[in-house]
């Protein structure tokens, strides 16, 4: 029991470190350095802990870290106990930006998302006519769409369901939790490499 409770704390802590917040959160900027770890938490690494890379590139870093979030991921899909919270990865562009970002998500968030907009998206294709834009539709579309936070919010138990979901399998499955630990040092890395080239934001 006490073993259980030691690798439960420790789990917590790489989920605390930024490993699961790009399925949970989504939204992960090619362009501004989206696999960094949380500031608060990159500071309560240990130093000897963190490997700063100094030849490798934080392009190369980055890449190296989506590799194994999308092994983490297809690990998890595999083992998971239902295909609701398997976790998909995508390119796309922002809302009204021609900004491209990767974003990650659990099926049930995106099933979610999909069942509440869809009468706002109904309207909003109903602003459209070979008369051209009706506003008065459009504003009103726009008004009823739920944003991504709202979503979440919206999805709360489900989100603690994938946590406990995720504890149970890096508690079974020794490869999950060496990758899982493997993405938390990367994003430790980077962190620590783009500090040292860029500086901190603090």
């Amino acid at each position: 029991m006490g073993l259980n409770k030691v690798f439960r704390s420790k789990f917590l802590l790489y989920l605390l470190a930024g490993v699961i917040p790009v399925c949970l959160y989504g939204q992960e900027d090619e362009n501004s350095d989206p696999n960094q770890e949380p500031q608060e938490t990159a500071s309560q690494r240990p130093i000897e802990e963190i490997r700063v890379i100094g030849e490798r590139s934080l392009s190369n870093l980055r890449n190296e870290i989506r590799r194994e979030e999308e092994n983490l991921y297809r690990i998890f899909n595999e083992l998971n106990s239902h295909d609701r919270f398997d976790i998909k990865c995508k390119v796309e562009r922002r809302t009204w930006s021609y900004i491209l970002a990767r974003n990650c998500y659990p099926k049930f968030f995106t099933d979610l998302r999909m069942a509440e907009n869809r009468f706002a998206l109904s309207e909003l294709r109903q602003a459209f006519s070979m008369d051209g834009v009706d506003p008065a539709l459009f504003d009103m579309g726009m008004e009823k769409i739920k944003n991504d936070r709202e979503i979440r919010e919206l999805a709360a138990g489900d989100y603690q369901a994938l946590s406990e979901e995720m504890l149970r399998i890096a508690s079974e499955n020794p490869e999950y939790l060496q990758i899982l630990m493997k993405v938390a040092d990367l994003k430790a890395n980077y962190q620590a490499a783009h500090e040292e080239r860029f500086g901190s934001d603090n």
